[in-house]
């Protein structure tokens, strides 16, 4: 991982922090005086639309990238990561094993001559499948929210709680295949349910793996 992470560096110092900055799609564009929703469940469907949007532009890149005919059971989108790339990790398999496919998305096609294409490549560890099947078993059933707030909330020593609002958009999207359809979900990078719990998961695992092959070219 260090050798990918000093190639990674490598490029982004010379693309800078704008590697995953791309025009928005339509959802995500301002609206006009006149036509913004007022109701704040109104305003998180939007918002999630516009993740959602977000996430399969970064997607269709990739694929134009790095073609791929696998369809994950589980794909987180980091839209963009503190090294300011975007990243797409894939959990592929029914369970309880499954197969992590995770690659690096450039912010624009003109930039792969000086920024990294990146991929990744493994079985997903036991420590890591087990308590997914368990998590995923309830994704379907549960009233789990779409979009999550942007909070971010510390219990302090005497019991009593910080919430803090995130203005930041470092956003994670997150599609689960569950029975009978397919969820979507919007998290900050610092959420802390069971959506964000499983991010961190498959995050972590590419985070700490020394698998990592680059194209520089």
């Amino acid at each position: 991982m260090k050798a990918f992470q000093i190639l990674l560096l490598a490029g982004l110092l010379c693309a800078g922090a704008a590697s995953a900055v791309e025009d928005p799609p339509e959802s995500c564009r301002p609206k006009v005086a006149g036509t913004a929703l007022a109701l704040a469940g109104e305003a998180e469907q939007a918002q999630l639309q516009c993740d959602i949007d977000r996430a399969n532009h970064l997607v269709a890149r990739s694929a134009r990238l790095q073609p791929t005919n696998k369809h994950p059971a589980i794909r987180v989108v980091d839209t963009a990561s503190p090294s300011g790339a975007a990243y797409i990790y894939d959990i592929i398999g029914p369970g309880p094993s499954f197969w992590l496919e995770a690659r690096s998305v450039p912010g624009e096609d003109n930039e792969r001559s000086r920024v990294p294409v990146c991929k990744l490549s493994m079985a997903l560890p036991d420590d890591v499948a087990k308590p997914l099947v368990g998590m995923l078993a309830t994704i379907g059933s549960t009233a789990l929210p779409e979009y999550g707030r942007r909070e971010e909330v510390t219990i302090n020593p005497d019991g009593s709680r910080r919430v803090v609002l995130l203005l930041d958009t470092h956003d994670i999207v997150t599609t689960i295949e569950t029975p009978g359809k397919v969820r979507h979900f919007s998290r900050h990078s610092k959420a802390s349910d069971e959506i964000a719990r499983i991010n961190e998961m498959i995050i972590g695992v590419a985070n700490i793996s020394d698998g990592w092959t680059c194209n520089a070219n």
